[in-house]
């Protein structure tokens, strides 16, 4: 299956209230400490409050980046060997080197 990107999606935020308002989204109110009440969107099916909508190209329904199953171009090209290999001290890295003659 292949992973839909954030990347490839219209994303709506909260604060842009025509947007939503043209859209049909409720806001749920969330309590602050200061005057200005913070608005938040109420995920259908995880039930947690967000401020983006994501809508993949492919789909007609706005949701969460959770209820998509979505995720991030960089995450998928991420290496973690490549950030172990570059912690690693000098020497040993050179070490690794000279024994790899595949490396250049």
């Amino acid at each position: 299956m292949k992973l839909i990107v954030v990347e490839d999606c219209e994303i709506v935020k909260v604060a842009d209230r025509s947007r939503c308002s043209e859209l049909g989204f409720e806001f749920a109110t969330l309590p602050t400490r200061g005057e200005v009440s913070a608005f938040a969107y109420s995920a259908p099916v995880v039930a947690i409050r967000v401020f983006k909508l994501y809508r993949p190209s492919h789909l007609q329904t706005f949701a969460c980046r959770a209820c998509h199953n979505l995720t991030y171009t960089s995450v998928q090209k991420h290496d973690a060997r490549l950030d172990r290999l570059l912690k690693l001290p000098d020497y040993e890295l050179r070490g690794l080197v000279a024994q790899n003659k595949n490396i250049r």
